[in-house]
């Protein structure tokens, strides 16, 4: 009897579908001076994907600002789940092989829509800043996926067509096109919490 209580051949499956397998994506586009080809795929192994997403996840959560959309993660991370999915589909739905991989899928699952979840309630609460400053940035420095820019600028269009039928066109015409003062800004001046990776040296 092996671990999660399987049998030797099971646990051998299970050793295939955790097995260190490459997973690529697209890298994103090299800066000049770079050695680097451009479209260069990003080869990382299961763990490794799964580790980066974590740590985007743990970023944006505990992050002030908006973070750059880790995309190329978010890819291998869906590409890994199908894979893990299609061995799920060949598995005995009773075996405790099953449970114990469906566990896994759901808690990666949730990992990724938590991570979209983060950046989604800093978009709805800091919609006109994230698209001022988005605005402001270059083509290799955007922060927002495409599906994000789009939600945010619908979700922009609404809130002031909202404020302005309730409120705004009761204002004085002198304060009706004053967005600055609906402008919601994130605090830069909050706590962060910083985990060290590695062993620095003393400073005072």
């Amino acid at each position: 009897m092996s671990r999660y209580g399987l049998s030797a051949d099971d646990d051998r499956f299970l050793a295939e579908m955790d097995q260190s397998e490459e997973v690529g994506a697209d890298a994103a586009p090299e800066e000049e001076g770079d050695n680097q080809s451009d479209g260069e795929e990003i080869q990382m192994t299961s763990k490794q994907v799964l580790d980066a997403l974590q740590r985007a996840w743990m970023n944006e959560k505990f992050a002030v600002q908006i973070l750059p959309y880790e995309e190329p993660i978010v890819d291998m991370v869906l590409s890994q789940l199908v894979y893990m999915e299609e061995n799920l589909a060949s598995t005995n739905k009773n075996e405790m092989l099953y449970i114990a991989h469906r566990m896994e899928v759901e808690r990666i699952r949730y990992l990724l829509a938590s991570y979209h979840r983060c950046r989604l309630q800093k978009i709805e609460e800091y919609t006109f800043h994230i698209l001022d400053e988005e605005s402001k940035r270059g083509p290799g420095e955007k922060r927002l996926s495409a599906g994000e820019l789009q939600f945010a600028t619908d979700f922009y269009k609404s809130v002031e067509s909202h404020f302005h039928q309730v409120a705004v066109r009761h204002m004085p015409r002198s304060c009706q096109n004053d967005e600055n003062m609906r402008k919601v800004v994130p605090n830069l001046d909050s706590h962060v919490f910083v985990r060290a990776k590695e062993n620095v040296a003393e400073f005072s």
